[in-house]
């Protein structure tokens, strides 16, 4: 736990005026996705942004986001629950408000109350960092001072064979040392000859991965897929199931050849748990903004360096870089810029490696025209 950062325990030692939460607020953002990064057949984006204050006038910013449908009901659970129930609540003591929030709310399910708490969690530890006057990754401790990227914003299913040699190519023309394609939209054939024209194209000395997005069947046809996937040599496969489905994950990771990575539909530090018991992953892929915000992440990290299972945040490298660069257990961090077009500065990897900013608080630099120009609620 940092030192300077929210601390368990009762409220009790000094306490400054500004330490407790004067209001949260909440406003839901639609933000169209670029056809290369395009999943479940969604055009857009929605982000839910949070703002946290306390009562000396500090301020910290979070954020969940869906793709679809979900916004507006993440957004009032924000601004109508979870925002009344820590209004008062010590910064300093925010892992017990925390923990009181999950528990008056766990039984909406995870579908609302998990990203609307990862989105007022962030804000809370912007803020905390904020106050400290420190990087996020400096009130963590860093262990080092930059982390491997991997391209993945430039594969997606709806892109022609050409397309997607394309954009694997200019990755690796960046510098990119890693690069994952979307597969499981087509026939198994189909996929394999689309990877094969990457590998081909990029060479042997290019780490590829697959995302499947849940869309295969357990069962003996995603075995001979995976092995064959392996032949090729991607170093893992990921969702190939609905992330539920832990004994499927569990029986393709025994029964084949390659790499089974999870992790950004699971909430919570013991579902991933009951993947690493099972052996069901590889790789462990959380996402802060959906799993429950950085406390969770922290704690699911933990859990994984336990077993020696290597983490690979899924997605926003603007946030992941911050708890990356505290944790040598991380092999990778994402590139799939849906925050680009809302942010003064974007994530800019150098020769496949990402560093977080010095700036105080999680470092994200919102661009207020673009936040004004794309809220639709809130």
């Amino acid at each position: 736990m940092p030192v300077a950062g929210p601390e368990t325990g009762p409220e009790t030692g000094p306490e400054t005026v500004a330490d407790r939460i004067e209001r949260v607020t909440a406003t839901v953002l639609e933000v169209p996705l670029d056809a290369r990064m395009r999943a479940y057949g969604s055009a857009r984006v929605s982000v839910v942004l949070v703002t946290v204050t306390d009562r000396g006038g500090g301020v910290g910013t979070g954020f969940t986001y869906t793709l679809g449908q979900g916004a507006v009901a993440v957004r009032t659970m924000v601004a109508e629950v979870l925002g009344p129930l820590v209004t008062g609540a010590r910064v300093a003591c925010w892992d017990r408000a925390y923990e009181d929030a999950r528990r008056q709310t766990r039984r909406l399910g995870p579908a609302v109350f998990a990203p609307a708490l990862s989105a007022l969690d962030i804000a809370v530890w912007d803020l905390c960092a904020i106050r400290a006057g420190l990087p996020l990754y400096r009130l963590l401790g860093r262990a080092r001072t930059e982390v491997p990227i991997y391209g993945s914003g430039r594969a997606s299913n709806a892109l022609t064979g050409p397309e997607l040699v394309e954009g694997s190519c200019s990755y690796v023309a960046e510098g990119y040392p890693a690069v994952k394609l979307r597969i499981g939209a087509r026939a198994a054939e189909l996929d394999l000859a689309r990877v094969a024209q990457v590998r081909e194209a990029v060479g042997d000395g290019v780490r590829l991965m697959v995302d499947c997005n849940e869309q295969l069947e357990p069962g003996g046809a995603a075995v001979p897929l995976a092995n064959a996937l392996a032949e090729l040599g991607i170093y893992w496969i990921e969702e190939p199931f609905v992330a539920e489905d832990v004994a499927a994950h569990a029986a393709l990771a025994s029964q084949s050849d390659i790499v089974v990575a999870a992790g950004e539909h699971l909430v919570g530090q013991y579902a991933f748990a009951g993947y690493l018991r099972e052996r069901a992953a590889g790789v462990l892929q959380p996402d802060a903004a959906l799993t429950g915000g950085i406390t969770e992440a922290l704690r699911i990290s933990t859990v994984a360096r336990a077993y020696r299972v290597p983490v690979a945040f899924h997605s926003l490298p603007e946030l992941h870089v911050q708890l990356a660069m505290g944790d040598p257990n991380v092999c990778y961090v994402e590139h799939f810029p849906i925050l680009d077009p809302l942010l003064a500065a974007p994530v800019r990897p150098r020769h496949g490696r990402v560093t977080a900013p010095d700036t105080a608080g999680h470092g994200i630099a919102w661009d207020q025209d673009a936040v004004a120009a794309f809220t639709v609620a809130g």
